[in-house]
């Protein structure tokens, strides 16, 4: 592989609210070698002039559900191919929007990363979660009050995305199985959900301590960590107490909760594109209008958490939690709902540094800097002062490169020295 070479670019830096100009950038195989505003004139490079455009990490999406085939997660009926071709979608349409990593929180597996590490299939890096873990009754267990097994008599939440258990010494076995499968990090459901809650009260948390502690051992024990999709202020204190590294939603924490997550270096991750993008399809998904004024309010009520958040210096990671491939076509919408709660730079590195620091990638992902992974976006325009051109990448994303290798390039190059 050439050595690839950007020339006059303004570059978003880590810290910084403004480019910086005139920068170059030298690719050499999958890393950025060299950033620098001196003249860089490697023999048999291919040169691509940014044109005084701006340059920036590629973005992050630290919450993502791809193997969905609609708006419902009971999925465990369709042919695995279905599922595999949705996500394969997914990826696809993911990495032309800019998002050059996911993590996924539950439904994918080592199949699905084979095909993207092979080139069978094209799409961002992918940190996947395998099966969540969810209690009988809990978040992703998705049975009505008369399912009680799935077809072949197993006790099963009827989709891809999730496995039942319950106990410290099946949440053990399940984790350890979910890790030796590859999973990246574990998932797991700590209270009830907003879009699909049950019959009864939505639970207000899920799993014991010593449940929740189990899965941040077996996580650790294989120097990773656990994500939470939790709600709940109760569900998420007894989050931080097991050591959970990454609160999903957090939506109804207090302020002290808050300040809580912001003393322990835990992450949290706020989606709120699900939610609306939940809210404009709920007369095609059927959604009751009880449904919908939850969502409502649970929206609102996430901006506060976001301010307070913001206050307290806790870290805001970028996630969007939208399931199936017609969904994720309102991925880079979560730039929309967040310009409205924060600055654009601030966000920016939710997408980017915030992100990669939460994924355990700090320095390799999220950063135009020697030794990082070459994940490389040029865009027309600058986000810094204006995220809304981040929302038009047919027409604003020039270049996307993953890993040194251009997946999109509308800006041509040329070889150094003519060779």
């Amino acid at each position: 592989m050439s050595d690839i070479l950007f020339k006059n670019a303004q570059v978003v830096f880590e810290g910084h609210d403004e480019r910086e100009p005139s920068v170059n950038i030298l690719v050499r195989s999958d890393r950025i070698a060299a950033v620098t505003k001196d003249s860089i004139d490697p023999a048999d490079a291919i040169v691509i002039d940014v044109g005084g455009r701006t340059l920036m990490p590629g973005l992050i999406d630290a919450h993502a559900h791809i193997t969905g085939l609609s708006l419902s997660p009971k999925n465990l009926a369709y042919p695995p191919a279905d599922v595999a071709f949705a996500a394969a979608t997914y990826l696809r349409n993911s990495l032309m929007a800019g998002f050059t990593t996911i993590r996924e929180a539950g439904g994918a597996d080592y199949a699905i990363a084979h095909l993207l590490k092979t080139g069978a299939i094209v799409g961002p890096r992918l940190f996947y979660s395998g099966k969540a873990l969810t209690q009988t009754g809990g978040g992703a267990d998705f049975r009505t009050p008369i399912e009680t097994t799935d077809p072949c008599g197993h006790a099963s939440p009827f989709s891809v995305m999730s496995v039942i258990v319950d106990g410290v010494d099946k949440v053990r076995e399940a984790a350890r199985e979910e890790l030796r499968k590859g999973a990246s990090q574990l998932k797991v459901f700590v209270s009830g959900g907003v879009v699909f809650p049950a019959e009864g009260h939505p639970t207000r948390y899920e799993f014991s301590e010593a449940e929740l502690a189990a899965a941040v051992e077996e996580a650790a024990a294989r120097s990773t960590y656990v994500m939470a999709h939790v709600y709940s202020d109760e569900g998420v204190r007894r989050c931080l107490k097991a050591g959970v590294r990454s609160i999903e939603h957090g939506n109804f924490a207090s302020q002290e909760t808050i300040a809580l997550i912001a003393q322990s270096g835990a992450f949290l991750d706020m989606t709120f594109i699900s939610l609306v993008q939940r809210i404009e399809s709920a007369s095609e998904s059927h959604l009751s209008e009880a449904i919908v004024e939850n969502i409502k309010r649970t929206v609102e009520r996430g901006k506060q958490v976001y301010k307070w958040a913001k206050q307290m210096n806790a870290p805001i990671a970028f996630g969007t939690d939208l399931w199936g491939p017609e969904a994720q076509k309102s991925q880079l919408r979560e730039f929309e709902v967040r310009q409205e709660l924060d600055t654009a730079a601030n966000v920016i590195r939710s997408a980017t540094t915030v992100n990669a620091e939460l994924l355990m990638q700090k320095g390799l992902l999220g950063t135009i800097s020697a030794g990082g992974y070459a994940d490389i976006l040029v865009v027309e325009g600058d986000p810094l002062a204006d995220l809304s051109v981040l929302l038009q990448p047919e027409k604003n994303l020039k270049l996307i490169m993953k890993g040194g290798a251009i997946v999109k390039n509308e800006l041509g190059s040329t070889t150094a020295h003519g060779s």
